[in-house]
């Protein structure tokens, strides 16, 4: 019986050391696999936006190749009414301008980020991100200018039958919660009623078998009478509409248009900017005019094509950040502009090339760049390669033996040029010069007024242009 015994203890113990090796196999080939998933991803990860690295300012890149984009703003300030404006007036250009001062700062001296993260790549001081205040219009009209309001409920399907009133109590019984349970947490209206129509404050509310029990503030004002139903005040928000740009601007793209409104909700500042082309900011209060100006400038962010940072957009952001309005630190609060904390003074090199990539990349963008109209000049010295989207200034002038490879599109101004000198070389490998507005004087020679054309087709062209592998030259 002993002997049965231990040999029953040996072999589950036998069975319990098999069990534990297992587990640990287990574990070990589990922690393996979770490492070549997460090499796996974190490469994936990186690799996806590759195509954005050539687009980084770095402090090295010149300004040829990667040129400060500057957008103009149309600024809007929607007035209430004559009398009480409820916003910005004509004596806050000061204020404005000051906005746009502290906004181009930002963009102009990023800080370092707060939090660090293993794909960070160099910090890029300058994002060569530049905003010009073009024109100021004032609008005096009251529904342009509350984004946010509550209005009665008209729809009478929407309304809750009145079960039974008790005046002593205060208190009414309504039919069903539904949906409309949170919007009757702070006043009803009383509608279609012989005696009892009006507004009324509601002190609390419970359920009592799939009905509502209101308790009401000034319910002894009510009489005992069934009859109507409890409708309420809904929300409207139109922070995020584009009825402002149609109406004041017809859907105008050669701006971003900022509509400075208000709202006949008290609540602090808020915005939106849900497009590149315009973008709200309402309750602007001057005395808080610096954190104005820090919500504008997350506000612009979105417009430019950024996102929160609590959901990270690239590779290079951390996994999470506390979003709120917080202290920066070197935890859990990052001071990106696209956070919300306190700080905003930072955007990661892939923030800052995206911007870059999408304005070198649609033309319908264009036009709300200054640089359609730049009046400088790029002046080729050495032998260049200009392997991205690039937004090239007024004249472009190549040097005697000297050489420019376009290897993706010059976007040339309106009525820009491009001056080849003596043995001088234009490349086009695969790439394309054109002008989106399709304004601009072609390519010359220095000592001709012949256009491009003229001068590719003669023998005696001692000015190279080469057109490779399908790239093109569109006037």
């Amino acid at each position: 019986m002993i002997s049965s015994l231990l040999n029953t203890i040996k072999f589950k113990k036998k069975v319990l050391l098999i069990q534990l090796r297992t587990k640990k196999k287990l574990i070990q080939v589990f922690k393996i696999f979770s490492l070549i998933v997460l090499f796996h991803d974190s490469n994936s990860l990186i690799g996806q936006y590759e195509y954005l690295h050539p687009y980084i300012p770095y402090d090295s890149c010149n300004f040829d190749s990667h040129p400060i984009i500057e957008i103009k703003l149309w600024i809007h300030i929607l007035q209430k009414d004559k009398k009480n404006p409820e916003n910005l007036t004509s004596d806050s250009l000061k204020f404005i301008n000051q906005q746009y001062k502290w906004i181009n700062n930002f963009y102009k001296n990023i800080k370092p980020p707060t939090l660090k993260i293993k794909n960070q790549l160099h910090y890029v001081k300058d994002s060569r991100i530049r905003f010009l205040v073009d024109t100021v219009t004032y609008h005096i009209n009251e529904n342009g200018w509350d984004r946010i309001k509550y209005i009665k409920e008209t729809n009478s399907q929407r309304w809750m039958k009145i079960l039974a009133i008790n005046p002593d109590s205060g208190i009414i019984e309504i039919e069903g919660v539904r949906d409309r349970f949170a919007l009757i947490q702070d006043s009803i209206l009383i509608e279609n009623s012989l005696l009892n129509n009006g507004v009324y404050k509601v002190a609390n509310l419970s359920r009592k078998k799939g009905n509502t029990i209101l308790t009401l503030i000034n319910g002894s004002a009510l009489k005992k009478d069934t009859s109507g139903y409890v409708s309420y005040y809904k929300k409207i928000d139109k922070n995020c509409h584009k009825d402002n740009w149609i109406n004041f601007t017809n859907e105008n793209k050669d701006f971003l248009h900022v509509f400075y409104t208000g709202s006949s909700v008290s609540v602090p500042a808020f915005g939106c900017g849900p497009s590149p082309f315009f973008l709200n900011i309402s309750s602007v209060l001057e005395n808080g005019a610096f954190a104005t100006a820090q919500l504008t400038a997350h506000e612009i962010g979105h417009c430019l094509g950024l996102r929160h940072t609590n959901t990270p957009q690239f590779s290079d952001l951390p996994l999470t950040d506390q979003f709120g309005w917080l202290k920066c630190n070197n935890s859990t609060v990052s001071n990106n502009i696209m956070g919300y904390n306190k700080c905003r003074n930072y955007l990661s090199p892939l923030q800052i090339a995206y911007i870059h990539y999408r304005y070198s990349s649609n033309n319908d963008l264009y036009n709300t760049l200054t640089n359609k109209e730049n009046k400088d000049i790029t002046i080729i010295t050495t032998p260049s390669v200009w392997e991205k989207n690039v937004i090239g200034k007024k004249r472009i002038l190549i040097k005697k033996n000297q050489s420019l490879t376009v290897k993706k599109h010059l976007i040339i101004p309106n009525n820009g040029i491009i001056i080849l000198e003596k043995n001088s070389q234009l490349i086009i490998d695969n790439g394309k010069v054109y002008a989106p507005n399709e304004n601009w004087k072609g390519i010359r020679t220095k000592r001709s007024i012949l256009n491009f054309f003229k001068k590719f087709f003669s023998s005696n062209n001692e000015d190279q242009i080469f057109l490779k592998d399908d790239g093109v030259v569109i006037y």
